[in-house]
């Protein structure tokens, strides 16, 4: 096996990430690699953050009772700017970008490591493989979320998916 000179560990703040977080830091002492922590945010602007009973564009199409011409549907009118829901969701996603990049850091500080820590977006399994790429990892570290057979059989799991996308060696912490 060629010398890991770049370990990649997925981190979004649950305890399979942190154990994660945690076997990578072990190994990169242990081989004197360097230590990269990434963590994908899968924005999603309809449904995150959004309380959609008091949201007309989000909640059922409401009508008229049935008979006359009462039955055509309502449309909905936005209660509020979409620009202000947009800044409420940008300021939660935020918030919890910037909580989970200090939880790392507290990690990394507490064995004593240094490690770059990254943010990016999009699609998780997809951003982790593309930043060990990009980025010359050598290995990817990622947790393992267990997951009942149907969600796993229709979602699949993050950590099953990088492996099945990663040209190099993922290693999946229990």
């Amino acid at each position: 096996m060629n010398s890991l000179k770049h370990v990649v560990v997925a981190f979004d703040g649950t305890n399979d990430s942190k154990e994660a977080l945690e076997l990578g830091i072990s190994m990169c002492k242990k081989m004197d690699s360097n230590l990269s922590v990434i963590y994908i945010h899968k924005e999603n602007l309809f449904t995150e953050g959004i309380d959609q009973a008091s949201t007309p564009l989000l909640s059922p199409v409401h009508s008229y009772p049935v008979g006359g011409v009462g039955n055509i549907p309502v449309v909905p009118i936005p209660q509020e700017n979409s620009s202000d829901r947009e800044t409420v969701i940008n300021e939660k996603n935020s918030k919890r970008i910037m909580a989970l990049e200090n939880e790392a850091k507290q990690i990394l500080d507490r064995h004593h490591v240094q490690a770059d820590v990254a943010v990016s977006y999009g699609e998780p399994s997809e951003g982790i493989v593309t930043y060990a790429k990009e980025n010359n990892g050598d290995l990817i570290v990622v947790g393992s979320r267990d997951m009942s057979g149907l969600k796993k059989l229709i979602f699949g799991s993050v950590s099953e998916k990088v492996s099945q996308r990663a040209s190099i060696p993922v290693l999946i912490a229990k």
